[in-house]
């Protein structure tokens, strides 16, 4: 190879690599990770440093656990912002930044249509997005967090107890599901719980919002 092409092609492969950036979600119980086409997630108490993929630098969305940034290569930390011509009925300085790339995620999926967005997981969370403007959703216990607010003596009045917690949270997120006239998007790690097949499911929607705002 001619070592004027051969010099071109060291330069753009270098430059191919600096630019490797993984998409890092860090949660309250879960940490989930994004490199190209490969996706990853773990619980927290599971995570070992070495399993996070090589990388030169990192956008991260972190909503807990903050200590576990220092683990990623020149971390870029997502905040909320103004974006494009969304509207929120929220102070940006205290909207969860998991919250913001959900709607993030969902607004460049249906720009002109309403939606709302389930997020499943160690708290519940729902948002709404009509004629363009967030609606202030509304945050509340996840299932473990419920059935570990009470504990019974002997086993059947325990079991009776995990029904009842599920079929509460489960009552209540379908019920305003099915009072919304628009297209509703579920994600989050307790979304087995539910007939997802209902709804329109994503494995990580904060992880897609990453990927909108990073150009992906």
């Amino acid at each position: 190879m001619h070592w004027g092409i051969w010099q071109v092609f060291i330069h753009t492969s270098l430059l191919t690599v600096s630019k490797t950036n993984l998409l890092v979600d860090i949660g309250n119980s879960n940490i989930s990770w994004k490199i190209d086409d490969c996706y990853n997630s773990v619980n927290i108490k599971n995570f070992q440093v070495n399993t996070i993929p090589q990388h030169q630098i990192s956008a991260i969305a972190c909503v807990a656990n903050h200590e576990l940034v220092q683990h990623f290569s020149n971390p870029t930390i997502i905040k909320p912002k103004p974006y494009k011509d969304l509207i929120f009925d929220y102070n940006l300085e205290q909207l969860g930044v998991d919250r913001f790339l959900g709607i993030v995620a969902g607004y460049d999926k249906y720009p002109e249509q309403d939606f709302m967005l389930v997020d499943i997981g160690t708290f519940v969370t729902i948002d709404s997005v009509q004629n363009k403007r967030h609606i202030s959703g509304s945050i509340a216990p996840g299932l473990y967090q419920l059935q570990a607010c009470k504990t019974f003596v002997g086993d059947d009045s325990q079991r009776s107890w995990k029904i009842g917690t599920e079929n509460m949270l489960r009552d209540t997120i379908e019920k305003r599901c099915e009072a919304f006239n628009g297209n509703i998007l579920i994600t989050g790690g307790g979304c087995k719980m539910f007939d997802i097949e209902k709804y329109e499911y994503h494995q990580n929607l904060v992880i897609t919002g990453l990927e909108v705002i990073n150009g992906k």
